[in-house]
């Protein structure tokens, strides 16, 4: 499923994080929004001078090699974003076809019970056709009499048609469901196959990226531009950090009542069909009673005849009464085999409503741990990195400390949050932002996120891999921790 939640937020953070503009270009933008907050220090002026000097006598050489780097990454950048989205969908569609597939196993189970009870109800009016309709209206002494059993009868044939009924409403239900499984499936075979041709297309563009960097170590032109590049892509680093906080925070109140809306519409959906699998269990209840009756009065019968059999004690009929009992034996055995089997159906139908009542009630104790608030106070910090260090000290390189670890290691969450925002950016990689109620932490620098916007995370839950920034580097992330008291926002170091 995919979440309607992030999508007017995902669109404004990939405003603030559009890579289309030359780090020149980004320089100058920097530069000026800076100016217009009068936060810029002189020591921040005279950095950001002398990289626009730097960058503006590189050459035209330079100059170009400066630009592919910029476009490479903001083409891996657009590229890593629609990954993410086609990967998105595809967990919602595999989500869709479980629930699917649980509620398919309900109604076919309801169908094969119904499919046998009209079976048994074509069958006997086979047999006896209009006799016990007629012999019924027959036995009447007066007129009145004559009206209750005609109305009997007739309500008789209408739970007959209701049953029908019941038999094709249910089987278009089936068809419907069966019908969207093969929609589900298809879209899913679309979406692997768009996930893996995406893919392959990340992979090249980040080859001919390493590529591009290799050739450019080996030129003493090329060197500067990387020189000039890293040095600009940290100062625009901080910025972009500090604009999605920003956003974020300004976006917070809409995402929370976004999240609580989306809550009650699952609440209710699930509320509408645990109240249809009760109204199904209590037909089956009464279904399977039916059949231990039935099963009851046939095995009275048994035990009738074989009493009547045996006390039957004339020779010249014991031919005869041979044939006739063997004949009423095989019947019975016959509608014993029925009533077993009908049994069976109501048996299975009763496990699949069960399993299908299971499967709610997880999704409600689910639903439930996402609407509850978050705590009001953070206390300690779990380490986003275990087993990591802290290498770069909060303030040492701007408002957030590296953490590094190992290649490919998972970052978790510091604590409980909710998933804010989840997107990509070409110099911080992806940037995953969780909501911990008194703090907002931000993780910067990953290769891949694990979680959605939307999502509820624990103490120590995956996050994201590390590795996705080059600013950070292959073993590393950056965190900012911004504490919010009273709606003022600062930025702390963290206390791990």
């Amino acid at each position: 499923m995919t979440r309607r939640l992030a999508v007017p937020l995902t669109l404004t953070l990939l405003a603030v994080l559009a890579g289309a503009q030359t780090t020149s270009q980004k320089l100058q933008d920097l530069q000026q929004q800076l100016q217009q907050q009068r936060a810029l220090s002189a020591q921040q002026a005279q950095a950001l001078q002398r990289l626009r000097e730097r960058i503006s006598t590189l050459g035209a050489q330079g100059q170009a090699a400066l630009e592919r780097i910029d476009a490479l990454a903001a083409s891996i950048s657009s590229q890593e974003q629609a990954v993410q989205a086609t990967r998105a969908r595809t967990q919602a569609v595999q989500v869709s076809i479980a629930t699917l597939d649980a509620q398919m196993g309900v109604t076919q189970a309801r169908v094969e019970q119904l499919q046998a009870s009209v079976r048994a109800l074509m069958n006997a009016l086979y047999r006896e056709r209009s006799e016990r309709y007629l012999q019924l209206l027959a036995q009447a002494r007066t007129l009145p009499d004559l009206l209750v059993r005609a109305r009997y009868a007739n309500l008789s044939g209408q739970q007959n048609v209701r049953l029908i009924q019941m038999l094709r409403t249910e089987r278009a239900q089936l068809d419907a469901q069966r019908a969207e499984q093969a929609k589900l499936a298809a879209e899913l075979a679309a979406l692997q196959a768009r996930q893996l041709a995406q893919l392959e297309k990340l992979r090249d563009a980040r080859a001919q990226q390493q590529q591009l960097y290799a050739q450019l170590r080996q030129s003493e032109a090329g060197q500067r531009a990387l020189a000039v590049q890293t040095q600009a892509q940290q100062a625009i680093t901080g910025q972009n950090i500090d604009a999605i906080v920003q956003n974020i925070q300004q976006e917070r109140a809409r995402l929370a009542e976004e999240r609580r809306r989306r809550l009650e519409e699952e609440r209710k959906r699930r509320e509408a069909e645990a109240r249809r699998i009760r109204e199904a269990q209590e037909r089956a209840r009464r279904e399977q009673a039916r059949l231990a009756e039935l099963a009851r009065q046939q095995e009275a019968r048994r035990r009738a005849a074989a009493a009547a059999a045996a006390a039957q004690q004339a020779a010249s009929q014991r031919a005869a009464e041979a044939s006739k009992r063997a004949a009423e034996a095989a019947r019975q055995r016959e509608e014993a085999q029925r009533v077993q089997a009908a049994r069976a159906r109501v048996t299975a139908e009763q496990q699949a409503l069960a399993q299908r009542q299971e499967q709610l009630d997880v999704q409600a104790a689910q639903a439930e741990a996402l609407a509850a608030p978050l705590p009001s106070s953070v206390g300690a910090l779990a380490f986003p990195l275990p087993g990591g260090r802290v290498s770069s000290a909060f303030g040492a390189s701007g408002p957030w400390v590296v953490l590094s670890g190992a290649p490919g290691q998972t970052a978790v969450a510091a604590a409980r949050a909710d998933v804010l925002a989840v997107t990509n950016n070409a110099n911080l990689g992806w940037v995953v932002l969780l909501d911990h109620g008194a703090a907002i932490s931000a993780y910067f620098g990953l290769s891949q996120p694990l979680v959605q916007a939307g999502d509820r995370v624990e103490r120590g839950a995956n996050v994201g891999v590390v590795g996705g920034s080059p600013q950070f580097g292959a073993d590393s992330m950056a965190m900012q921790l911004i504490r919010i008291d009273g709606g003022v926002r600062r930025v702390v170091a963290p206390d791990f």
